[in-house]
């Protein structure tokens, strides 16, 4: 890590958010977790049916296009739930986080979901690809998403 990279964690190590959330209850601890693991699942569960939609698999009576739309406000929700907490949880301690391998890979893995999503489901709502282009969009998005979670996981444990 740089030594701005460096300065910054201790900056954000010290402040009195950082030293608030270290000093806490554990049940604050354990409660951001749980909402942290809550938006995650509902980010997943509007992906899979999403997912499942484009491979022909459920909701056929509706459009593609049509689930998407309705599908993304609870996934960007989802999205929104899981990073919003994870900072806090990053906040509490952050150099712990910045030195882990895993939480490294996460933050990449979450970097290319994100941008995955922002130009797969423009595409699919527009209904503007190819059926294949859908089917191979949501496979891999849903991959990314799912490859972010096994990150997640394993910074416990690295």
């Amino acid at each position: 890590m740089s030594r701005t990279g460096t300065e910054l964690l201790n900056v954000l190590q010290a402040s009195r958010l950082s030293h608030a959330i270290a000093k806490s209850n554990h049940l604050l601890i354990a409660s951001l977790q749980i909402v942290h693991v809550l938006g995650i699942t509902l980010l997943l569960a509007s992906l899979c049916l999403i997912t499942l939609r484009l491979w022909g698999l459920v909701l056929a009576e509706r459009s593609a296009a049509q689930v998407v739309r309705e599908a993304s406000a609870l996934l960007w929700l989802g999205v929104v739930v899981a990073i919003g907490s994870g900072a806090f949880m990053f906040i509490g301690s952050p150099r712990h986080y910045a030195y882990n391998p895993a939480f490294e890979v996460k933050m990449t893995l979450i970097a290319l979901a994100i941008v995955a999503e922002l130009l797969f489901l423009r595409a699919a709502a527009a209904g503007r690809l190819p059926r294949i282009a859908l089917k191979l969009g949501a496979g891999l998005s849903l991959s990314l998403w799912l490859a972010v979670g096994v990150a997640g996981r394993a910074i416990g444990f690295v």
